[in-house]
């Protein structure tokens, strides 16, 4: 480890009396390629290459992520290039994913490249596909309100109950989560109308939900619910009554 450490330094000490006698943009490329190895074996986070001027190190780091991406090694190469604000190149693998059906990782990539086209346009296609996690990722990174609410809407209508809380509760649009609410309320799916009408901040529905639990022998949920509601004469009523001779 000791000799690895040495190399490094011999070969960094070396490239940077070179930067120093040329001009700034003519770093020898061809001298990167013996440290190039080296940052990509011991990662570019362990190297300090404060010593070279910007333009050396922006080539040098490109180059790694270049090598990183010949290699297979994507997250490398994405540090790489973050390091020198490389938007092209993020923008570019973020197209790769999205080529290769892998959304979630397209989106992170655009999100860093700051590449709102390349996030819209996702967005518009998960929809189309019906890939909503994935939509819901690209509009939410976008903070596109309008995009979110006709993808909620939309999951209410197909019962994708976690997704439409998801973008009600992240909107804090408090009359589509009571909407939520009621729909679930009413098919039944009691735990998904809890937590629409706690997000919502609706004690009234919160007790509602907490006595129709009653009358259909849930227990434990309506004491949930009714202590989420801040209903205490009910949640104490339930645990003397119930809860105690259980």
């Amino acid at each position: 480890m000791m000799e690895d450490d040495a190399v490094v330094k011999r070969v960094v000490n070396t490239m940077v009396q070179q930067s120093r006698q040329v001009e700034k943009k003519k770093a020898s490329p061809q001298n990167f390629g013996k440290l190039v190895p080296a940052l990509i074996e011991r990662g570019i986070e362990s190297i300090d290459l404060s010593m070279f001027d910007d333009p050396t190190r922006e080539q040098l780091l490109n180059e790694v992520g270049e090598e990183c991406l010949r290699k297979g090694k994507v997250t490398e190469a994405v540090k790489a290039f973050m390091f020198v604000s490389n938007k092209k190149k993020l923008a570019e693998i973020g197209h790769n994913y999205e080529n290769i059906l892998m959304f979630s990782n397209a989106v992170d990539m655009y999100v860093l490249a700051e590449d709102h086209e390349s996030l819209q346009r996702l967005g518009d296609k998960c929809v189309a596909d019906s890939k909503w996690a994935d939509a819901i990722k690209a509009f939410k990174a976008l903070g596109n309100r309008a995009k979110l609410t006709k993808v909620g809407v939309e999951c209410m209508k197909r019962e994708k109950w976690d997704s439409a809380l998801e973008i009600f509760s992240f909107l804090d649009d408090k009359d589509k989560l009571v909407e939520l609410g009621d729909l679930c309320f009413k098919h039944p799916f009691f735990n998904y109308a809890a937590k629409a009408y706690t997000q919502a901040g609706d004690q009234d529905r919160l007790s509602k939900l907490g006595d129709e639990c009653i009358r259909q022998g849930l227990v434990t949920t309506a004491l949930e619910v009714y202590e989420t509601a801040g209903n205490q004469v009910m949640a104490e009523f339930i645990k003397a009554n119930f809860v105690k001779k259980r």
